[in-house]
């Protein structure tokens, strides 16, 4: 069941068509999230990363493979290629966000480029639900990114003398799809939801189609059950950005459900 998206306390959704859905668990889904100057914008500084193309700033010159278990490549977002990827990374959509899902507003995200070469494995079923650890060190007042020269972001373990890990919680994953043209059913690589931790015949799934200029957004969760589903017919771009809690109003929500690995 979808209803149509609606905040009495938040001017958002700055453009497009948003729907609330409730099952499997609550989540946003968008439409015609950018208007077209503003989409071909990013589509072409995300398409300039995937050719490696010299133009990237220094360091950046494309994605790259993530772990043996998960086949997207990707490049974390840091604030020189956050600018590339406006408005996701305005303070007033990042402020808006922390609004639309109700949690604190830290300031503290993690964000990456995604892409899944054609022909990826089905991935594993989870739910984004854990710590993320920043350095505080060299916070600022406004929007921060996690700095994983510092620290490790899952761990908190320092990289330096001089790093001041703090530990923060996972709230919400905006997942935003865009770079892939043409796509139909039998391309794959949808985004799977799931009522539960193992796909059974019984358990309420839904699958989320990586339409150009669409967006999904939901609260991380001990039930946010998601997946990244196996795309046999093309490649599967996006953008993911991750806000974050703090762990006072991670714990008054869920107790102690969230995935902590701490490296001590």
């Amino acid at each position: 069941m979808k209803t149509k998206a609606e905040h009495p306390n938040v001017s958002w959704p700055p453009t497009g068509d948003w729907w609330a859905y409730r099952s499997p668990f609550r989540h946003w889904r968008a439409s015609d999230v950018l208007d077209e100057a503003s989409y071909q914008a990013v589509s072409s500084s995300f398409r300039s990363f995937l050719d490696g193309s010299a133009d990237q700033p220094k360091g950046r010159r494309g994605l790259r493979a993530g772990t043996a278990n998960y086949d997207a490549q990707m490049l974390t977002i840091d604030d020189s290629v956050a600018r590339l990827f406006e408005p996701f990374f305005s303070d007033h959509w990042i402020q808006s966000l922390h609004e639309f899902v109700a949690v604190p507003q830290t300031r503290r995200i993690d964000a990456a480029l995604h892409s899944s070469p054609e022909g990826s494995r089905t991935g594993w079923i989870h739910t984004d639900f854990c710590s993320g650890w920043f350095d505080e060190s060299s916070a600022g007042d406004g929007r921060f990114f996690a700095d994983r020269s510092g620290c490790d972001y899952f761990t908190g373990r320092p990289k330096k003398t001089t790093a001041s890990p703090k530990e923060y919680v996972r709230a919400a994953t905006m997942i935003y799809y865009l770079c892939n043209d043409g796509w139909s059913e039998s391309d794959g690589g949808e985004t799977g939801l799931y009522g539960a931790e193992k796909q059974r015949d019984r358990t309420t799934t839904a699958l989320v189609p990586p339409l150009n200029n669409t967006l999904l957004l939901f609260e991380c969760s001990p039930h946010s059950y998601h997946r990244f589903i196996a795309n046999p017919g093309r490649r599967r771009n996006s953008i993911i950005l991750w806000l974050h809690t703090t762990v006072e109003d991670s714990e008054s929500r869920w107790l102690d459900a969230v995935n902590r690995r701490r490296w001590r």
